[in-house]
């Protein structure tokens, strides 16, 4: 029954927005700032919900969730600035306590790997379980004083090894790049404790860390459970990694070491432009980075990739939806390659017709997921219902000023 409502809804939203067409006084800036002024308190709600339920950041609510808000200040919307000041506290205090590059735990004691150490040695480990460390020299400090030199020697590649975080756990790499990126890109340039050189230096430290040989970062769970490839997951949590890199331009050679190899490997892979949201990340990294050739072609076929309707799918052949049409206007809102005010007209149009009662939008999440039970499928519609609303209350803020309306 969920589904049946979700789905009419949805519908009923898309021809909603053919009705108001014709009529431009509904997609101006006064309308657009109407919008975004119904959306923020629903992202608000949704939002610290999910910090205090969930307790964890995620890629698609806390970090957007301080995006939203800090493009809203920035745009002369009133925000509360304790509130994002306990949200930053709470985001710098979640990524600090999950940078666990060794954590052992008890069941670490019992795994196979652990199998040739000595019931004395696992007793004299005791006092390690539960406790994170975030380099490898600390953990060391702390393990060398409790066995003797003997054993050290004999079984500290095994505890090393048992103890040692993978780069897929969240609790290894401060919450998620596909966090972390989204936070250092929102945070810069503002009075954030997440800008400030304890926080944001150490997240760039950590992201050279766990780049791979060949200039990439692995995608988290989130974004490898989406409909694309693996090899176009693997670019684009890429291509946002190195953005959020360079948003940030104090001298540092391990971060330009970074960006430099990250597009040595970008240069080298296929592209996917049939995927909407590939196509919108490649453009605003080709900005950054390439030629004004490359830009004009890219943001030509981002203009291309529109539906009939005025607005983006994420895949070619997708229905419109909010997450990937917000996403597109704030690419092509920041590029600026061309004046794309009619663009920004047909996307308002669809956007704020679409918008429910309660400031968001539904933003099904069958069109970017793999399908699965129907109880998971309602737990991601949730999500992207989430993910959706700041996508588009992102994007119609950029576009402020830019319509010609």
């Amino acid at each position: 029954m969920t589904r049946v409502i979700f789905a009419t809804l949805f519908c009923f939203g898309t021809l909603s927005a053919m009705v108001w067409a014709d009529d431009p006084a509904q997609v101006n800036d006064t309308a657009v700032r109407d919008a975004v002024s119904r959306s923020l308190p629903f992202l608000e709600k949704e939002g610290v919900a999910w910090m205090k339920d969930r307790g964890c950041m995620s890629c698609h609510h806390v970090p957007l969730l301080l995006w939203s808000h800090r493009s809203a200040q920035a745009q002369g919307f009133t925000v509360d600035s304790q509130k994002l000041a306990e949200w930053d506290e709470w985001i710098r205090k979640d990524s600090l306590s999950k940078r666990r590059q060794f954590w052992l735990r008890n069941y670490d004691l019992g795994r196979p790997e652990a199998a040739t150490l000595p019931q004395a040695v696992k007793d004299k480990l005791k006092p390690l379980i539960a406790r994170p460390f975030q380099t490898e020299a600390e953990y060391l400090a702390e393990l060398t004083p409790l066995l003797t030199e003997d054993e050290m020697k004999s079984h500290r590649a095994t505890v090393l090894k048992i103890s040692e975080r993978t780069l897929d756990m969240d609790d290894r790499v401060g919450g998620g790049l596909e966090a972390l990126s989204p936070l250092l890109i929102a945070s810069q340039g503002t009075a954030s404790v997440l800008a400030q050189p304890e926080f944001r230096d150490g997240v760039i430290d950590l992201m050279s860390q766990i780049q791979l040989a060949d200039g990439s970062w692995t995608p988290g769970v989130q974004l490898t459970g989406m409909l694309w490839t693996l090899p176009t997951a693997n670019q684009a949590t890429t291509m946002w990694t190195t953005l959020a890199l360079a948003s940030y331009d104090t001298p540092d050679p391990k971060r330009s070491a970074s960006i430099e190899k990250a597009l040595a490997y970008l240069r080298q892979q296929t592209p996917n432009p049939d995927n909407r949201e590939w196509l919108a990340m490649r453009l605003l990294l080709e900005r950054q980075f390439g030629s004004a050739e490359d830009v004009a072609k890219l943001r030509q076929q981002l203009l291309d990739a529109r539906n009939g309707d005025g607005a983006w799918g994420w895949e070619k052949g997708v229905p419109s939806d909010a997450l990937t049409t917000g996403l597109a206007i704030y690419v092509l809102a920041k590029v600026r390659a061309g004046d794309d005010s009619s663009v920004f007209r047909e996307a308002r149009k669809w956007l704020l017709a679409s918008q429910q009662s309660d400031g968001s939008w539904l933003t099904p999440s069958k069109n970017f997921t793999k399908p699965t039970n129907p109880e998971q499928m309602k737990v991601r519609d949730e999500i992207y219902h989430y993910w959706g609303t700041a996508w588009a209350t992102i994007g119609l803020l950029e576009t402020l000023g830019k319509s010609g309306s």
